[in-house]
């Protein structure tokens, strides 16, 4: 192994576990948990998928979160240490040309059926009109904690593309946000150094319905669960602030994609439990400021609608 590419986590990880007291943990588990390489059953996982959300770089400090669709297989592991994907089917904002061999990319895969997610940060080492070829450079599973279970079927009317821009939220991206279960961030660092801990990265947030909220700024407001502790999308922010949001409208086949500059506001963990603890008697409330030390604070800078981008649609709630 190449000791130049091995190192698990950058600057940016770093501070935030040395913040919240996990940096010696993490510094035992990172080189066992995350590897240069698939594990079978993780090659078996991704070439099951019929969607594999994506964090790719527009723009230096911009990275795009997007997600591409097919049949199982479209996503095909060649190889312990190679994906091909074919790139063909995406939310209609996708485009090949976008990228560039030596680009970083961020890949997870999501069963919102088994709640069974994985990730890769890679690079891109082929590219054609159909498909992209991706070297792995980081892997590790994630946990099923706090992903909510839905059932999708086909989205007939997916394809049927069309894309509104705005510079502010509507009242129906608030509803769509506020109601939300789940949303993806991309995020990215890259200093120049090749090492395998730079670009872009993709993740999921979760949580019950009303998870995020809104304030009168128009912020959006997240409370950071407590996780697996490795603050991997925080440590991107805290080096570069501008990411993007993937808001799923499973129900329409809508979905709604926002660029952000992000904040990461820390709390006192006994002051502010008491105080909230104290006026509310609501469960999840409670439950939410148990488990949160930081708030996540991000402010649209553009704000673009994706009309009928998701192949897929929500069945019957579980």
């Amino acid at each position: 192994m190449d000791k130049q590419l091995a190192p698990s986590w950058h600057q940016g990880e770093l501070t935030m576990q040395q913040r919240a007291g996990t940096e010696k943990r993490m510094a035992e588990i990172g080189p066992k948990f995350i590897r240069q390489y698939l594990p079978q059953q993780h090659r078996d996982f991704f070439e099951s998928l019929s969607m594999i959300f994506i964090g790719y770089a527009e723009q230096p400090l911009h990275t795009n979160a997007s997600v591409l669709f097919g049949t199982p297989g479209f996503v095909q592991s060649i190889t312990e240490t190679e994906l091909v994907i074919n790139t063909q089917y995406s939310m209609g904002d996708f485009i090949n040309d976008h990228l560039n061999v030596g680009d970083r990319i961020g890949l997870l895969g999501i069963v919102f059926e088994t709640k069974r997610r994985n990730r890769i940060n890679g690079v891109i080492t082929d590219i054609n009109q159909k498909s992209i070829r991706v070297k792995v450079l980081q892997s590790y599973g994630n946990c099923p904690k706090y992903i909510q279970p839905k059932a999708l079927l086909p989205n007939s009317d997916y394809g049927e593309f069309s894309r509104t821009t705005r510079s502010q939220l509507s009242q129906a991206d608030r509803l769509l946000i506020t109601n939300a279960d789940a949303f993806f961030i991309g995020s990215r660092f890259d200093d120049g150094q090749q090492l395998n801990n730079r670009g872009a990265d993709i993740s999921h947030r979760g949580g019950p319905a009303g998870f995020v909220s809104i304030n009168e700024q128009g912020q959006l407001l997240v409370n950071d669960y407590v996780g697996n502790g490795f603050f991997n999308t925080l440590g991107n922010l805290l080096e570069n602030p501008i990411a993007s949001l993937l808001f799923c409208d499973w129900q329409q086949g809508h979905a709604l994609h926002i660029t952000v500059s992000s904040q990461i506001m820390w709390q006192d963990i006994e002051q502010i439990g008491s105080a909230e603890l104290a006026n509310t008697t609501d469960i999840q409330s409670k439950n939410a400021v148990a488990l949160t030390e930081r708030t996540l604070c991000f402010a649209p800078l553009k704000v673009e609608q994706l009309t009928n981008g998701l192949a897929y649609r929500q069945t019957n709630p579980f």
